[in-house]
């Protein structure tokens, strides 16, 4: 073959190599693939590298379940157990708390405590469940009290407005009235409520949901009535939260110099109450002891009379027909005191009303746990106590949106 037939081969094999080794963009910009080529380790070296960490990452997702609503960590499925927590506390031993530990790390990072002492600060998300019984605990909470948690710092400082614009009729060429919106500021500062509970260490160590629950239930009920009486009678002073029945400004219903049996003229009267100041909107309901449910029940058609004759106003009786007598949804609590004194009554008791959403209930941070089998006589009853503690405060937006009748019999 001659020189110069392969001289024309090798050239046209070149040409076809070149046309494979570079390609152009839409743009008309060429890349050559020689160039890319070079690229490769260092390209490969960062592949490696991400894979790496990404690797780690699922590692530790797979090792620390977090069940907190700290960054990143709302989905994890595993829950935190109290239970368990409890017993790595009291052994100092967290081999088999690993997950509670963690969520104790995060959250202490977060804080400005010391857990030197044994004190642990565990986030609210941390045990939705517990939440939820502490709630249903708090009538206040059911009947639509709004609870604001996750609170830092103090005081927390709220807007209302306290007056508004006021219109005048004004003749031609004269001076318009002036009036102006206002507004005030409502103010919470954390008050620490705290339970004590006494556990046996066969309970704790059992660790199981039936162990679990019960645990959980004993402070749901501690803190949530605690929180629910200082809602409705809080005193203000003596470390407690303001409650509604304490708060200046609120409507009132008097019964009498002596008290009186409320009937549905009474629970009329306090809606009117609440709605000649413009405020019966919201989420309106009534509060009040079981023993005005009884009264209630037995009221007679008679002139709302508890005479022995007579048919009741309410026959047969239920909640779903107490409610439509009412006008409005209605929850209960014992812990309305049945002894309030009146001139010479001694059994009255309070009945509330009003728009429940406008009670706020602020709690800061999550449950400082501290448990202890050495404590008192823990260590000779081979029993954990257990000591909670959370930050909260109540305040209601207006003072107009409430009612409460003090002085309400609960018997003739």
């Amino acid at each position: 073959m001659p020189n110069t037939a392969l001289a024309e081969q090798i050239k046209t094999m070149l040409e076809e190599v070149k046309g494979q080794l570079e390609t152009k963009t839409e743009d008309g910009q060429v890349i050559k693939l020689l160039d890319v080529f070079k690229m490769f380790p260092a390209l490969q070296e960062k592949y490696t590298s991400l894979e790496k960490r990404l690797e780690e990452f699922e590692n530790q997702v797979k090792t620390r379940k977090w069940a907190t609503g700290l960054a990143g960590l709302e989905l994890e499925k595993d829950k935190f157990s109290l239970c368990r927590a409890l017993y790595a506390m009291r052994t100092n031993n967290w081999d088999k708390a690993q997950f509670e530990a963690d969520v104790f790390r995060q959250t202490r990072a977060l804080s400005t405590g010391d857990d030197s002492s044994g004190g642990y600060l565990v986030p609210a998300q941390a045990m939705p469940e517990f939440i939820e019984m502490f709630r249903a605990e708090a009538v206040c909470i059911r009947m639509g009290a709004r609870v604001i948690d996750g609170l830092t710092g103090a005081p927390v400082t709220f807007t209302r407005q306290t007056g508004g614009a006021t219109a005048y009729w004004v003749g031609e060429n004269k001076e318009i009235t002036e009036s102006a919106l206002s507004v005030g500021e409502l103010k919470m500062i954390p008050k620490k409520v705290a339970a004590l509970t006494k556990l046996s260490n066969e309970l704790i160590r059992m660790s199981s949901p039936g162990a679990e629950a019960m645990t959980r239930q004993d402070f749901a009920v501690a803190l949530g009535l605690a929180v629910d009486l200082a809602t409705l009678r809080g005193s203000g002073s003596e470390n407690q939260p303001l409650g509604i029945a304490n708060t200046p400004g609120i409507n009132t219903v008097i019964l009498g110099d002596n008290g009186g049996l409320p009937n549905f003229d009474t629970f009329t009267d306090m809606e009117y109450e609440v709605s000649v100041n413009n405020a019966l909107r919201g989420n309106l309901g009534f509060v009040f002891h079981p023993a005005i449910r009884r009264l209630l029940k037995k009221l007679k058609i008679a002139q709302f009379s508890n005479d022995a004759g007579g048919e009741y106003v309410i026959a047969p009786f239920s909640d779903a027909q107490l409610e439509a007598y009412l006008g409005y949804k209605f929850g209960m609590t014992t812990q309305t005191p049945v002894n309030l004194k009146k001139g010479e009554a001694t059994n009255c008791t309070e009945i509330f009303f009003g728009n429940w959403a406008e009670v706020l209930i602020g709690q800061w941070l999550g449950f400082e746990i501290l448990a202890s089998n050495v404590a008192g006589t823990a260590f000779a009853s081979d029993q954990t106590w257990v000591r909670i503690i959370s930050q909260v405060d109540i305040a209601l937006r207006h003072a107009a949106s409430m009612c409460l009748c003090s002085d309400a019999k609960i018997a003739a």
